[in-house]
């Protein structure tokens, strides 16, 4: 018999396995994608938090060029530190870019506690820092 081409069946077959291919692959492919977002925002809030440690220095620690430490800021009688900056501070003074998820211009601060730094970002609906307490 001279067989040219694909029966019906063998069509119907290499169908089926690709469909339950992509039913077992799709979810995973799914989580990847999240666990990446979620990463890519730690290391966001990580800059954020050097770029608060910056703005300290330069505006409260060890003040440049007539800067003055926020009043948003105390200090104890060991120079620790204690405040909030917002994201918008740093990056209207260039401290730190625009920070954006899926086309959504995120919010956020650094507080710090005695010296310590701790970041906040909030972009929309797509992604909050756990305990936000941003202003």
């Amino acid at each position: 018999m001279n067989k040219k081409g694909f029966t019906l069946v063998e069509i119907i077959a290499v169908i089926a396995l690709i469909g339950i291919l992509a039913i077992l692959i799709t979810p995973n492919l799914i989580k990847i994608l999240g666990d990446s977002t979620n990463r890519t925002m730690k290391v966001q809030e990580q800059e954020l938090t050097e770029a608060g440690l910056l703005y300290l220095e330069d505006y409260c620690k060890n003040p440049l060029d007539g800067k003055r430490c926020p009043r948003t800021f105390t200090i104890d009688s060991n120079y620790k530190y204690s405040g909030e900056v917002s994201l918008n501070t740093l990056i209207s003074n260039k401290y730190i870019d625009e920070v954006s998820l899926k086309n959504e211009v995120c919010t956020g601060c650094v507080i710090f506690t005695s010296n310590e730094a701790k970041a906040y970002l909030k972009c929309g609906e797509s992604y909050e820092t756990e305990g936000y307490i941003c202003n």
